[in-house]
């Protein structure tokens, strides 16, 4: 089902995974998946210990890929077999990133398999949650709050100051940000059943 959806993690007041979903965004599917990895120890540990590694990607990020794959012969953004190969060799992170199935909360998984890199660039699709018209869902993993917070779309009454979201809205969309709907403690977190039942909450 193509409902869209953003991922956030946040630590040391650094967005550091801004991951959008094209489809399967609501809380019984990408919402109950981010909920079992968070109620995993061992993954939680290691995604903390890893997330100092990790950035958004950035516009001198962009530059330079650019001019590598002017260098392999790719002018269009289309990679044959050949170009695929240099460019995981080179990016072998956003290789997976971009062409692996990471539907579903995966990317969390995906940090984890990179754990070892000097370095994680990651796509920056912060800026989706800003029109709560196409942004349905959106979860943040806030390691500084000990938060695991739930934001709903298509919300047009409003949004304040003290909202997370507010610096992206522009002031004339009629749909704001995305709205938290939902707060949930790292270390106390509820059941499947009654998490989904409180996100679906009006």
């Amino acid at each position: 089902m193509g409902t869209r959806s953003l991922t956030v993690v946040v630590q040391n007041h650094e967005v550091k995974v801004a991951r959008y979903e094209q489809s399967d965004g609501y809380p019984e599917a990408l919402g109950i998946t981010l909920l079992r990895f968070m109620k995993e120890p061992t993954c939680v540990k290691i995604l903390q210990e890893t997330l100092p590694k990790v950035r958004l990607w950035n516009q001198e990020d962009q530059k330079h890929q650019d001019e590598f794959l002017h260098s392999i012969g790719c002018e269009n953004g289309i990679l044959n077999p050949k170009q695929k190969e240099e460019f995981q060799k080179r990016y072998p992170f956003r290789y997976r990133e971009r062409f692996g199935k990471l539907e579903g909360g995966k990317i969390l998984e995906l940090l984890l398999e990179f754990r070892n890199q000097n370095e994680i660039v990651t796509d920056n699709d912060y800026e989706f949650a800003g029109n709560s018209l196409f942004c349905e869902w959106a979860y943040v993993i806030d390691f500084d709050n000990n938060a695991f917070e739930v934001y709903k779309g298509l919300n047009t009454l409003g949004i304040s100051d003290e909202d997370r979201f507010f610096p992206l809205y522009d002031g004339e969309n009629d749909y704001n940000p995305v709205k938290i709907t939902q707060s949930f403690l790292l270390d106390n977190l509820p059941g499947e059943e009654e998490f989904v039942l409180l996100c679906k909450k009006p």
